[in-house]
């Protein structure tokens, strides 16, 4: 998308935003519960998607699959506990806090659950009565897409959801039009960016969830095999293309170490890597790109 067509897709969020703003509650929970019904009923068709466009497991893009019709329930159970109407009084004084729909919020996806967190951001700023410009990742679209139809599918007015495709440029078109809040998941540079982007705007809603290099430590584990399970699990799984995913393991020096370094041998050599829809299925897939490989 050009940034012409960026700021029209922002345009349209902003033109929908009031109605969407004043539709009843139970109508816009009626509407993203049929678009949770719509993903379960394609939800094979959406896990076999990620998986190409992925290279991840089909069994793993199952379980993102069903996160993703999932966190609508998860996202109605959260409005009810956060918002509404709440009054305090103080000799004279009254105070009443009072939850209200935000504005535009401009959404960028990641590309290793290109479905599923995106999805964690979308569900509940519709729910709120906000509107939302959404721009997936460039290396995986067609999750993003999908999801979007769906949403259309199940009702969700024009304008309320829009879509741009495109790489950094289009990001950064999208950031800088006239929005209301950024939600994104992805890159601590990119977050970083984003960050210093509106440092001086408070009206502007920022959500970054970023990339992270954790240390796991291994302390006393009675059970070293079990131990070393976690901790090979935690490293390979979507091939390390996770935020939580371990990056560096800290052991105790002497015979614990070593001990433990044997068990993490034995179990990364069972491993097994493969193509998504494989039989018997892998453990991890391919990364995403030669260029994140790289990186």
């Amino acid at each position: 998308a050009t940034k012409a067509e960026v700021n029209e897709a922002a345009g349209a969020a902003r033109a929908a935003f009031k109605s969407w703003a004043l539709t009843p509650l139970g109508d816009r929970i009626a509407i993203m519960e049929k678009y949770r019904d719509l993903i379960k009923r394609d939800g094979e068709e959406l896990a076999r998607l990620i998986s190409r466009e992925t290279g991840k497991p089909f069994w793993e893009t199952k379980t993102e699959a069903a996160a993703v019709a999932g966190k609508v329930d998860i996202s109605i159970r959260a409005y009810y506990e956060r918002t509404g109407e709440t009054e305090t009084a103080s000799g004279a004084t009254r105070g009443i806090l009072r939850h209200k729909p935000h504005g535009v919020m401009a959404v960028l996806g990641p590309y290793n659950f290109p479905a599923h967190l995106p999805n964690g951001h979308i569900v509940p700023a519709l729910l709120a009565g906000n509107t939302v410009v959404f721009k997936p990742s460039e290396m995986t679209p067609g999750p993003g897409a999908f999801i979007v139809e769906r949403m259309v599918e199940a009702g969700v007015p024009a304008g309320v959801i829009n879509m741009v495709q495109g790489g950094r440029e289009t990001g950064e078109a999208l950031t800088g039009a006239e929005v209301d809040g950024v939600l994104f998941t992805g890159g601590a540079k990119t977050g970083l960016a984003i960050h210093k982007q509106f440092s001086d705007r408070l009206d502007v809603i920022l959500a970054l969830e970023l990339g992270g290099n954790n240390p796991l430590i291994w302390w006393d584990a009675a059970d070293v095999e079990a131990a070393a399970f976690t901790v090979v699990q935690s490293a390979f799984l979507t091939s390390g293309q996770r935020c939580t995913c371990a990056r560096r393991l800290i052991l105790p020096k002497g015979e614990a170490g070593d001990k433990a370094i044997d068990a993490l041998a034995k179990i990364t050599d069972r491993i097994r890597v493969g193509a998504p829809f494989d039989d018997p299925q892998p453990f991890m897939g391919p990364v995403v790109s030669p260029k994140i490989a790289e990186s």
